[in-house]
């Protein structure tokens, strides 16, 4: 009677894949920028009548393109890059920018350097890793020192001065600093919105977006403004059945996923009521679908009035429906089922005119919850209830009992005619 739902795989892409994805379209920018560097050299070299490219720059713009146009290959489409291919891409661009900077650029404008510098760092953002544009900062840091260093050791280098270079690369470190910084801040806001659609995905909107968090508004803001304005609208849409008004399946699995969790915590009971309309075939056949719907309608609207402020009432099927009973001992989840059965028998149903009478079978459990991963089981419990109503004679409330499992194992493994249920036997069958 019940299908068991499952969680719909995630489509989310892992770590790898972004990074995957994020290198494939940089090494275009690389492979671009690279080439395009090296045809300016080459220019200036030619207007300024000096020496061509030394052949280490050669060698090096050489063996970076080709660097490049490897990782391009390995980072096809769906395939995954590790994050020492991430960091080998970043470290490759900081050796051939320094490289290059001290084989071609003349000492008096290093600093040209330091501005594509930026350049890179930029690049590292999108990898979703701030150590790694810190790292990047720090090994840049490092190579400009080497190389105005060592082109100090040298008659060209005369024009440098330590604190001028180390003036330039203060403002280099300030100002790219402060970028990471705030693109760390930025990435995490972001992963917050992230995290609430991800949860939005599964049906969860419990949470909102924490406007108070953000204490320069911007656009991310904006975003989260608008989450909140749409949750409670997602919702209804994701986790209500629009023919009764109940919640339906996702959202009934949603609640009791909470409230086994808060029992669990508690130690406290919990009841599950599993109902179906008898004879709802004959209903369509006779009257057609459209008063079936009436019909389905008219019963969520009955059980929505009858359920307690706590509790939560689902329709998961076609005339089938689940009442969650937090914090409810079996007395007392049997008197909301037989102030059900008995509402639903003296209801004239507009759907149908009241030209036949409409019954329910009722079965329910209850359980002190111990274990928070009873979902599945307790569905399976109520089942069996409801099967021994419905074996009884209808128009009934079943409780479950030990003796109903063994029955219903006795069902599944062989071809038997179904028991009929009295109320001398051993099951609660409550008519």
């Amino acid at each position: 009677m019940r299908t068991t739902i499952n969680r719909r795989d995630l489509t989310t892409p892992t770590f790898e894949q972004s990074n995957a994805d994020v290198l494939r379209w940089q090494s275009n920018i690389r492979l671009g920028a690279a080439l395009l560097a090296s045809g300016v050299e080459i220019a200036l070299a030619m207007l300024e009548h000096t020496a061509p490219l030394p052949v280490a720059a050669i060698v090096i713009v050489v063996l970076y393109l080709g660097f490049t146009g490897w990782v391009r290959q390995r980072v096809r489409p769906n395939a995954e890059a590790s994050d020492w291919l991430v960091v080998a891409t970043v470290f490759a661009d900081v050796v051939a920018l320094f490289s290059i900077t001290y084989l071609v650029v003349p000492p008096a404008h290093y600093g040209r350097a330091l501005l594509l510098g930026f350049a890179i760092l930029h690049l590292s953002f999108s990898l979703r890793k701030p150590v790694l544009s810190w790292s990047a900062l720090c090994v840049m840091t490092a190579a400009y020192l080497a190389v105005v260093a060592e082109a100090m050791k040298h008659p060209t280098g005369s024009a440098l001065t330590w604190p001028q270079e180390c003036w330039s690369l203060g403002l280099f470190v300030v100002t790219a600093g402060a970028f990471i910084a705030h693109d760390g801040t930025f990435k995490r806001r972001l992963a917050r919105i992230a995290a609430l659609f991800q949860r939005a995905e599964g049906g969860d909107f419990s949470e909102m977006y924490d406007l108070e968090a953000d204490a320069r508004p911007d656009c991310i803001t904006q975003v989260g403004r608008a989450y909140n304005r749409v949750r409670m609208q997602l919702a209804n849409l994701v986790l209500t059945d629009p023919l009764s008004g109940c919640h339906n399946r996702r959202g009934l699995e949603q609640q009791l996923a909470r409230e086994l969790s808060r029992a669990a915590r508690n130690g406290s009971e919990i009841a599950l009521i599993a109902l179906d309309v008898d004879r709802f075939k004959t209903i369509n056949d006779t009257f057609g679908h459209l008063a079936g719907d009436a019909v389905v309608q008219e019963m969520g609207e009955l059980l929505r009035g009858v359920a307690r402020a706590a509790d939560v009432v689902s329709r998961t099927g076609g005339d089938e429906f689940t009442m969650l009973l937090p914090d409810t001992s079996a007395a007392g989840a049997f008197r909301v089922a037989t102030r059900i059965k008995e509402e639903v028998a003296r209801r004239e149903f507009q759907g149908i005119a009241g030209k036949i009478p409409v019954t329910v079978s009722i079965g329910l459990v209850t359980d002190r919850v111990a274990d928070e991963n009873i979902a599945q089981d307790l569905h399976s419990r109520a089942d069996e209830a409801l099967y021994a109503a419905k074996d009884g004679g209808r128009n009934r409330v079943s409780i479950w009992t030990d003796n109903l499992r063994v029955i219903a194992v006795r069902r599944a493994g062989q071809q038997l005619r179904r028991p009929v249920f009295t109320p001398g036997t051993p099951v609660r069958a409550i008519s």
